[in-house]
């Protein structure tokens, strides 16, 4: 399990850092508009969503390898000995899919700073990717 929690973590990890990165590009742009105030503000969420469920699941990962290695158990402890970690688990998912909506959002809002086709086009792009994202989503966590 604890290799499901990294390999989540490091998902997350790298979707902040391209928030982030989005994130500082909007930060130098010139033009001081509703759009780029609304789109700083979703890929904000974005980046804080998505940084809080790396940093979770990556806290349970360690806690996990940490747990089997001093248990001497090659494979790690099992979920079902610790029931707060589900608990997490459903929180931390909610983070994840919070940010990814948000950075659909931000996918969104992008193309507006340039032209309304950009946007419309971008709009639609990123609702296409947001049904292709939860019909992966409803299967993998929970």
């Amino acid at each position: 399990m604890a290799e499901l929690y990294g390999r989540l973590a490091g998902v997350s990890a790298i979707l902040a850092g391209f928030a982030i990165t989005f994130l500082a590009l909007l930060l130098s742009h010139r033009e001081h508009s509703r759009r780029l105030v609304a789109s700083m503000a979703v890929t904000i969420a974005a980046a804080a969503g998505l940084l809080i469920s790396a940093v979770g699941w990556t806290l349970i990962a360690v806690f996990l390898t940490q747990v089997g290695a001093s248990q001497g158990d090659a494979g790690g402890a099992q979920v079902s000995d610790f029931g707060w970690i589900g608990n997490r688990h459903r929180m931390l998912s909610f983070a994840f899919t919070a940010g990814l909506l948000f950075l659909n959002g931000t996918l969104a809002l992008s193309g507006w700073l340039r032209s309304r086709w950009l946007g419309a086009f971008s709009t639609a792009c990123a609702v296409i990717a947001a049904f292709g994202i939860w019909s992966v989503l409803r299967h993998v966590i929970g």
